[in-house]
């Protein structure tokens, strides 16, 4: 292990070993307050701005919220019946799936020329897309149409690749890879049960890691590559937020909120978590200030 390896384990310890109070809902901001459900908050790469999907009365648009000055910004109102948005690791465009040609499929929208084009030219339903901090592969959920089941998938914009990564009886979703590119991370579902495990490949689908002990949901990875942030009621019987280090250790319980929720990203400079919280009227997008270093 390299050494500055090895000093950010040791400085996250003494953190850990001196934190024992859960974050709760008095101790974050409500950056939406708006009707409908306000969901799938994505950091940009700067840290300074957040996307989120708003879905009212039948439509979902895609707003983007700023943090230094407190506004927020709608898309287009064309931009109706679309899912998942992300950033692309440049900054300057928007990843999003949507029905508009028929059937599930990945978009990119060029925030500087308001134009939607398809992500790449391949056949195949696909959705909820994930970059790593590189351009140069995608990897989102694909419906394999032989096992009629989604699956991870990776296409490299470079060698214009489309590759398969799992295979599993049940399917998978909410895929999510590290921001080096060297590990993915998924959830594993369970439709017996309906409850989902995490696992972890590396990029070109060798299993690494299994987490069948947490009934997870909304997983993603810390800007450190170390840590894995989830939702799960594993513990309080409430939805609550939790992180555990990518080798199985460490598990922490992070918050105490007496409401469901969802979606939880740090940013990238590991100064801000963003989640979604539901209440009586909706869901809402809420930022907590965090130190994940």
């Amino acid at each position: 292990m390299q050494l500055r390896e090895l000093l950010f384990l040791l400085m996250f310890s003494l953190a850990v070993s001196v934190s024992g109070q859960y974050l709760g809902l008095s101790d974050g901001k409500n950056i939406t307050n708006m009707s409908g459900n306000q969901i799938c908050p994505e950091w940009s790469p700067d840290s300074r701005q957040v996307l989120f999907l708003s879905e009212n009365n039948g439509t979902s648009m895609i707003y983007i919220y700023r943090t230094d000055n407190d506004t927020i910004t709608c898309l287009g109102d064309s931009l109706s019946k679309y899912h998942n948005p992300v950033w692309y690791p440049d900054g300057n465009a928007i990843i999003f799936d949507s029905e508009m040609s028929g059937s599930e499929y990945l978009y990119k929208l060029d925030l500087e020329t308001n134009k939607v084009r398809p992500l790449f030219n391949r056949n195949i339903r696909c959705k909820d897309a994930s970059f790593s901090n590189s351009s140069r592969q995608v990897y989102f959920t694909g419906f394999d149409e032989l096992t009629n089941r989604w699956e991870l998938y990776s296409y490299d914009f470079v060698y214009d690749n489309l590759n398969k990564l799992t295979n599993h009886k049940s399917g998978i979703s909410n895929c999510n890879v590290s921001g080096n590119g060297k590990h993915v991370v998924y959830c594993k579902n369970d439709p017996f049960s309906g409850s989902a495990n995490l696992e972890i490949i590396n990029w070109y689908g060798e299993k690494l890691m299994s987490f069948s002990d947490y009934d997870v949901k909304d997983v993603s990875w810390g800007p450190s590559d170390f840590k894995l942030f989830f939702v799960s009621e594993m513990r309080t019987g409430n939805y609550e937020l939790y992180s555990v280090w990518k080798d199985g250790k460490r598990l922490e319980r992070i918050t105490e909120i007496a409401a469901d929720i969802a979606n939880p990203v740090v940013s990238p400079d590991g100064t801000m978590l963003a989640l979604s919280v539901k209440s009586d009227n909706g869901w809402d997008i809420y930022i907590f200030p965090f130190d994940d270093y």
